[in-house]
């Protein structure tokens, strides 16, 4: 099979919020999580089985409705035509009237589907509603995707466009900017005025609760980047009921361990352009997309911190003073 200079692999699974509102996809997630293997020695490792084989239940289920929607799709289009004709011919009537707007409908609710995935994947926020339709919104997604997609990279004047040389070209510079020291770097020898108390100390390392983790889900953005598990925050909203125990587990086993396990903290790398026409490695800027679990707990953190930053944050006045003293 033909395959294109562009192609770097195979696409990442992503859930998409479109599916929730699909008949018969919340049975699907019910009956597939309550099948999934377990480790009963660690809540985590636990957490991330059910992903993965949840995961794979959703990609089998997304294959077979992909094909079956796209066939309902063709069998509806011809079936308005025929439609189309007959009242064309001064046959309409009310049947025929009600008829069409039936055949309408799922074809509006079919497309609705697309639609909603195009927006996701463009992560584009629209004021008005029936924006996606418009040949605008589909400008911006086809410019957005041209923008991120890397065709090849310049090395010593000479153009690199075969995938495994792109992606060695980026692997070798980034290593090699990431394990070599800048240089010394001068340590600053200072003493802090401000300290939190003990009553906050021993807030910050009380143990984590239900109501603190289920706040942290609901504080992190329902369409943001996902990680190596592929799931949305939308998806933990929604089936938070069946979620909450497994998830409490696992998070609550990070605060008392103080480690991932092996496999539970995986990330993607993924690389932004810092300039239009970015066409060097070095014009790339390098993100991590961390998985939902790691959001949840760095949340939890970021949540205890921000009570007490008040309280020990100094001045920028009262810092100057402090390194250069007034004699």
């Amino acid at each position: 099979m033909f395959r294109s200079i562009t192609d770097y692999g195979p696409t990442p699974f992503r859930f998409y919020n479109s599916w929730i509102e699909i008949d018969g996809f919340k049975e699907l997630v019910e009956d597939s999580w309550r099948d999934a293997p377990v480790d009963n020695c660690n809540g985590m490792r636990t957490f991330m089985f059910k992903l993965k084989f949840l995961k794979n239940k959703i990609k089998e289920w997304n294959s077979r409705f992909l094909k079956n929607s796209k066939a309902d799709l063709t069998h509806l289009q011809e079936e308005l035509k025929q439609i189309d004709a007959e009242i064309d011919c001064g046959k309409g009537n009310d049947s025929i009237v009600a008829q069409r707007l039936d055949v309408m409908n799922s074809i509006n609710n079919i497309v609705k589907i697309y639609d909603s995935q195009a927006l996701q994947k463009a992560k584009i926020k629209w004021a008005i509603e029936g924006d996606e339709n418009s040949r605008f919104f589909h400008g911006i997604i086809n410019k957005r995707r041209k923008q991120r997609s890397i065709r090849g990279v310049m090395k010593d004047g000479v153009w690199l466009d075969k995938p495994e040389d792109v992606k060695y070209e980026f692997l070798s510079y980034f290593r090699d900017r990431f394990t070599h020291s800048d240089g010394i770097r001068v340590p600053i020898d200072m003493e802090f005025p401000n300290s939190i108390s003990s009553s906050q100390q021993v807030e910050l390392e009380s143990d984590v609760t239900t109501a603190e983790i289920k706040r942290a889900v609901w504080d992190c953005g329902v369409d943001k980047s996902p990680g190596p598990d592929d799931f949305t925050f939308c998806f933990y909203r929604r089936f938070w009921d069946m979620l909450e125990k497994d998830v409490v587990l696992a998070v609550k086993q990070f605060f008392t361990d103080g480690v991932f396990p092996s496999g539970c903290n995986s990330s993607f790398i993924a690389l932004i352009p810092k300039i239009s026409n970015a066409n060097m490695v070095k014009d790339f800027r390098p993100i991590s997309l961390i998985g939902s679990l790691y959001k949840i707990i760095t949340k939890i953190l970021a949540n205890r911190l921000v009570p007490v930053l008040g309280d020990l944050v100094i001045p920028p006045s009262m810092f100057w003073d402090t390194i250069h003293p007034l004699d």
